[in-house]
Parts: structure tokens; sequence; C-alpha cells
């Protein structure tokens, strides 16, 4: 059976964010559905888990448009449990990525 550091072990593709209840998160939530339907959000109680395969991104400017009110990077983060993957944080968005190094940051 293949297991951790076996070579015929397979890499993970799927990334994933935990999100704890906040008028930011139900917003986030809302444009997670609309812009990457085929993410799974799962409510568990008192957070969010959102999964995907690949890639999730949060633009603050859109998020902000389903909020009502301005959110930034900062007060994002500040919902954010945990997450796994390899993120990148900027002035106006968060990206999660399952690649070791994103092809934009290659050559």
């Amino acid at each position: 059976m293949p297991g951790f550091g076996s070579p015929r072990a397979s890499a993970r593709c799927s990334v994933g964010i935990s999100l704890m209840m906040s008028a930011e998160t139900e917003a986030t939530v809302e444009y997670v559905r609309a812009q990457m339907p085929n993410a799974i959000v799962d409510f568990r109680d008192i957070f969010y888990k959102i999964e995907r395969d690949g890639y999730l991104h949060f633009e603050m400017r859109e998020i902000s448009d389903y909020l009502g009110s301005a959110i930034d990077t900062s007060m994002f983060l500040v919902s954010m449990s945990s997450y796994y993957g390899r993120i990148v944080v900027s002035d106006d968005k968060v990206e999660i990525f399952s690649e070791i190094i994103p092809s934009r940051f290659q050559d």
C-alpha cells in the first residue's frame, strides 16, 4: 500500500480553507458559490470549510460587493482559522495553490 514517502504515493491536488462565522465569511461563501461552483462548501456549526482541486482565490473587491462594505486581506485573514495548500497573500486577494511553485512564479 502506498504511503508517506512512497514513490507510488500520489500528490494531493486539493486545497482548502476554514473560515470562522462572521458577516465577512457569509459574503465569502456567497462569492465562492457564484465564482467557483465546483468548490465544496461545508458548514460545520461555527465555521465553513471550503475545498477545491488545484486552486482557490478570494478577490477582496468582489467579496466586498457581496458584503455591502469594504473588506481587505487583513480582515479576511482574521476570519481564517486554517488552510492547506500554498498560500499567496497580496493587497487585494488571497490565493491558495496545490502546486509547490505556482506556474506564475516559475521562470
